[in-house]
Protein backbone atom coordinates (compact mmCIF):
# COMPACT_ATOMS: atom_id res chain seq x y z
CA UNK A 1 0.00 0.00 0.00
CA UNK A 2 1.59 3.25 -1.08
CA UNK A 3 2.14 5.86 2.03
CA UNK A 4 -0.02 8.45 1.93
CA UNK A 5 2.83 11.41 1.51
CA UNK A 6 3.69 9.48 -2.22
CA UNK A 7 2.06 10.75 -5.11
CA UNK A 8 0.32 7.84 -7.00
CA UNK A 9 1.66 6.91 -10.30
CA UNK A 10 -0.57 6.18 -13.00
CA UNK A 11 1.13 3.74 -15.72
CA UNK A 12 0.32 5.71 -19.48
CA UNK A 13 -1.90 3.44 -21.50
CA UNK A 14 -0.54 1.17 -24.15
CA UNK A 15 -0.80 2.84 -27.71
CA UNK A 16 -3.36 0.62 -29.53
CA UNK A 17 -3.06 0.46 -33.71
CA UNK A 18 -6.01 1.85 -34.93
CA UNK A 19 -8.45 -0.59 -36.07
CA UNK A 20 -8.85 0.32 -39.80
CA UNK A 21 -7.17 3.03 -41.85
CA UNK A 22 -10.05 5.39 -41.78
CA UNK A 23 -9.83 5.30 -37.77
CA UNK A 24 -5.94 6.55 -38.29
CA UNK A 25 -6.57 9.07 -40.99
CA UNK A 26 -9.70 10.29 -38.93
CA UNK A 27 -6.76 10.83 -35.99
CA UNK A 28 -4.31 12.72 -37.80
CA UNK A 29 -7.43 15.24 -39.77
CA UNK A 30 -8.13 16.20 -36.23
CA UNK A 31 -4.48 16.94 -35.05
CA UNK A 32 -3.99 20.57 -35.08
CA UNK A 33 -2.40 22.49 -38.15
CA UNK A 34 1.10 23.68 -37.68
CA UNK A 35 2.60 25.57 -40.51
CA UNK A 36 1.48 28.24 -42.78
CA UNK A 37 -1.98 29.42 -42.75
CA UNK A 38 -3.02 31.01 -45.64
CA UNK A 39 -6.27 31.91 -45.00
CA UNK A 40 -5.87 33.14 -41.28
CA UNK A 41 -7.19 36.44 -40.40
CA UNK A 42 -3.76 38.11 -40.50
CA UNK A 43 -3.45 37.00 -43.87
CA UNK A 44 -6.90 38.35 -44.76
CA UNK A 45 -6.06 42.23 -42.93
CA UNK A 46 -2.63 41.77 -44.62
CA UNK A 47 -4.25 41.09 -48.57
CA UNK A 48 -6.87 43.71 -47.84
CA UNK A 49 -4.13 46.14 -46.84
CA UNK A 50 -2.36 45.45 -49.82
CA UNK A 51 -5.16 45.67 -51.87
CA UNK A 52 -6.08 49.70 -50.84
CA UNK A 53 -2.67 50.61 -51.01
CA UNK A 54 -2.44 49.53 -55.10
CA UNK A 55 -5.24 52.17 -54.98
CA UNK A 56 -3.61 54.18 -53.31
CA UNK A 57 -0.48 53.76 -55.75
CA UNK A 58 -3.17 55.18 -58.01
CA UNK A 59 -2.79 50.90 -59.68
CA UNK A 60 -6.33 50.33 -60.39
CA UNK A 61 -5.07 48.20 -63.37
CA UNK A 62 -3.07 45.97 -60.67
CA UNK A 63 -5.85 45.81 -58.52
CA UNK A 64 -8.32 44.23 -60.87
CA UNK A 65 -5.40 41.48 -62.11
CA UNK A 66 -4.67 40.95 -58.53
CA UNK A 67 -8.44 40.13 -57.80
CA UNK A 68 -10.59 37.06 -57.91
CA UNK A 69 -11.75 35.27 -60.61
CA UNK A 70 -15.03 36.02 -59.93
CA UNK A 71 -14.52 39.72 -60.08
CA UNK A 72 -12.73 39.50 -63.18
CA UNK A 73 -15.67 38.26 -64.61
CA UNK A 74 -18.00 40.40 -63.19
CA UNK A 75 -16.07 43.69 -63.52
CA UNK A 76 -14.58 44.56 -67.30
CA UNK A 77 -10.81 46.13 -66.67
CA UNK A 78 -11.77 49.52 -67.62
CA UNK A 79 -14.67 50.10 -65.84
CA UNK A 80 -12.85 49.00 -62.63
CA UNK A 81 -9.88 51.39 -63.33
CA UNK A 82 -12.86 54.24 -64.15
CA UNK A 83 -14.02 53.44 -60.37
CA UNK A 84 -11.14 53.87 -58.86
CA UNK A 85 -9.87 57.07 -60.32
CA UNK A 86 -13.55 58.50 -59.55
CA UNK A 87 -13.13 57.36 -56.26
CA UNK A 88 -9.92 59.05 -55.70
CA UNK A 89 -10.94 62.73 -57.56
CA UNK A 90 -14.05 62.63 -55.22
CA UNK A 91 -11.89 62.04 -52.22
CA UNK A 92 -9.05 63.74 -52.59
CA UNK A 93 -5.77 62.88 -50.97
CA UNK A 94 -5.35 60.01 -48.35
CA UNK A 95 -4.75 61.39 -45.38
CA UNK A 96 -4.87 58.99 -42.76
CA UNK A 97 -6.45 55.09 -42.44
CA UNK A 98 -7.17 52.54 -39.91
CA UNK A 99 -8.40 49.24 -39.62
CA UNK A 100 -11.23 49.18 -38.36
CA UNK A 101 -13.68 45.90 -38.63
CA UNK A 102 -13.68 42.24 -39.53
CA UNK A 103 -17.00 40.80 -40.52
CA UNK A 104 -18.13 37.24 -42.02
CA UNK A 105 -20.52 37.43 -44.76
CA UNK A 106 -22.31 33.99 -45.28
CA UNK A 107 -24.20 33.86 -48.98
CA UNK A 108 -24.06 37.37 -50.10
CA UNK A 109 -26.29 38.26 -52.67
CA UNK A 110 -25.06 38.06 -56.21
CA UNK A 111 -21.60 36.22 -55.56
CA UNK A 112 -21.59 32.58 -55.27
CA UNK A 113 -22.79 30.39 -52.16
CA UNK A 114 -20.09 30.74 -49.76
CA UNK A 115 -18.41 32.17 -46.53
CA UNK A 116 -16.52 35.55 -47.63
CA UNK A 117 -14.66 38.02 -45.04
CA UNK A 118 -14.77 42.10 -45.26
CA UNK A 119 -12.60 44.12 -43.77
CA UNK A 120 -13.54 47.48 -42.97
CA UNK A 121 -10.88 50.41 -42.85
CA UNK A 122 -12.06 54.00 -41.55
CA UNK A 123 -10.21 56.18 -44.65
CA UNK A 124 -9.47 59.94 -43.78
CA UNK A 125 -9.40 61.41 -47.21
CA UNK A 126 -8.71 65.38 -47.86
CA UNK A 127 -12.40 65.88 -48.58
CA UNK A 128 -13.77 63.40 -46.51
CA UNK A 129 -14.16 60.35 -43.83
CA UNK A 130 -15.18 57.01 -45.16
CA UNK A 131 -15.64 53.34 -45.09
CA UNK A 132 -13.45 51.17 -47.23
CA UNK A 133 -14.85 47.45 -47.39
CA UNK A 134 -12.51 44.95 -49.47
CA UNK A 135 -14.48 41.69 -49.59
CA UNK A 136 -12.66 38.82 -49.66
CA UNK A 137 -13.10 35.21 -50.77
CA UNK A 138 -10.84 32.31 -50.01
CA UNK A 139 -9.01 30.64 -52.88
CA UNK A 140 -6.90 27.75 -53.02
CA UNK A 141 -3.75 29.71 -51.83
CA UNK A 142 -5.14 32.43 -49.53
CA UNK A 143 -7.40 35.42 -49.59
CA UNK A 144 -8.21 36.85 -53.02
CA UNK A 145 -9.88 40.36 -53.01
CA UNK A 146 -13.53 40.46 -55.24
CA UNK A 147 -14.66 43.68 -54.41
CA UNK A 148 -13.82 47.38 -52.93
CA UNK A 149 -17.20 49.03 -51.85
CA UNK A 150 -16.07 52.99 -50.01
CA UNK A 151 -18.93 55.20 -48.21
CA UNK A 152 -19.27 58.07 -46.20
CA UNK A 153 -19.16 57.31 -42.53
CA UNK A 154 -22.18 58.91 -40.96
CA UNK A 155 -22.08 61.33 -38.39
CA UNK A 156 -24.18 61.20 -35.25
CA UNK A 157 -26.90 63.39 -35.45
CA UNK A 158 -27.65 65.32 -31.85
CA UNK A 159 -31.07 65.85 -30.85
CA UNK A 160 -30.39 68.14 -27.52
CA UNK A 161 -29.72 71.78 -28.33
Amino acid sequence: MPSATAPAVRKAPAARPAASPLGALLTVANAPRIGPQPKSLDKALACAQHWVQLSDARRPDAMWLEAGMMMQRMVPRAEWVRYIRKIRLDRGVLVGREWFEMARVRDPVGLPAGDYLNVIFLAHYAKAVMFETVSLAPGTEGWLPVGYVIRPVQREISFVQ
